[in-house]
């Protein structure tokens, strides 16, 4: 980052970009924007739009960087441009941060959102229920007896079966609806605008029967089924915390009764089968 005045000598310019371009406070410096650019309002006073663009410059060793690179004019009170902030961001930092980003909100082994993640998209949802009044489902989903396949099969085959059993969670959801990982052989999903239990169950009973379809995994033949709860926004909470505890509660009622189902409250006090 650095501060120049108008005419292009740099009062301030940060460690970073000084190693960078070797330039030092209180030179000149030949910056790559046309400062004319800008729109210029009445009396001189700038309108305010940034400009950005991804550049190609040499750094202080002679290395050719990939930057992107942004000027936002500063006004003084009067709101007349006296001097410019220029920002240089090194791309290759930009995608390193992007590959740290993805390990913080990915499962690392079936690359859908983790819980880090999943609770963000929980706290939007909620937020924009809220403010628009609108519904959502909630769906807590468990693999029934997947540790007798990791036992009997390894932790490789439980894992490819894992990440398939993930792509097909996926495919049974619309583009809207978040599906993350909760951990271990559980799932999670948010059911965007699903406001009754006939859509949860369509939705629901397209899950469990293409997650119930044959795989074959190294060699070996694979039929598992599903234990899925279900809770919706706002009718049976309107906290996280409460709507996960009554989803994983309806999860439990069905794993209860068999297995191989799904259970959707009728209400906060009564988990009523509604397949299974």
């Amino acid at each position: 980052m650095a501060i120049a005045r108008l005419d292009g000598t740099l009062e301030h310019a940060n460690a970073y970009l000084c190693r960078m371009l070797g330039v030092r406070s209180g030179e000149p410096v030949e910056l790559p924007f046309n400062l004319l650019e800008f729109r210029v309002g009445p009396g001189g006073q700038d309108a305010g739009e940034a400009k950005y663009r991804e550049l190609r410059i040499h750094s202080s060793s002679g290395n050719m960087l990939d930057v992107l690179y942004a000027v936002y004019p500063l006004c003084d009170d009067a709101g007349v441009v006296t001097h410019y902030v220029h920002f240089f961001q090194h791309l290759g930092d930009d995608r390193q941060l992007e590959r740290l980003s993805r390990l913080a909100f990915h499962d690392n082994l079936t690359g859908l959102p983790n819980r880090n993640l999943f609770d963000d998209r929980l706290a939007r949802a909620l937020a924009v229920g809220q403010r628009n009044r609108s519904a959502f489902a909630l769906l807590y989903i468990d693999i029934d007896h997947f540790k007798q396949i990791n036992d009997t099969f390894g932790h490789e085959t439980g894992d490819e079966l894992l990440r398939e059993i993930a792509a097909r969670l996926v495919q049974s959801v619309r583009a809207s609806d978040t599906v993350a990982r909760w951990g271990g052989d559980e799932f999670v999903a948010i059911l965007d605008g699903v406001t009754d239990q006939r859509s949860a169950a369509c939705i629901t009973s397209k899950l469990l029967t293409t997650c119930g379809e044959l795989y074959v995994v190294r060699g070996h033949e694979f039929r598992i089924t599903l234990s899925v709860g279900a809770s919706f926004y706002p009718r049976d909470g309107h906290d996280a915390a409460l709507l996960l505890e009554r989803a994983d509660r309806a999860m439990y009622e069905v794993k209860a009764r068999g297995r191989n189902g799904y259970c959707i409250e009728e209400s906060p006090s009564d988990y009523g089968l509604t397949a299974a």
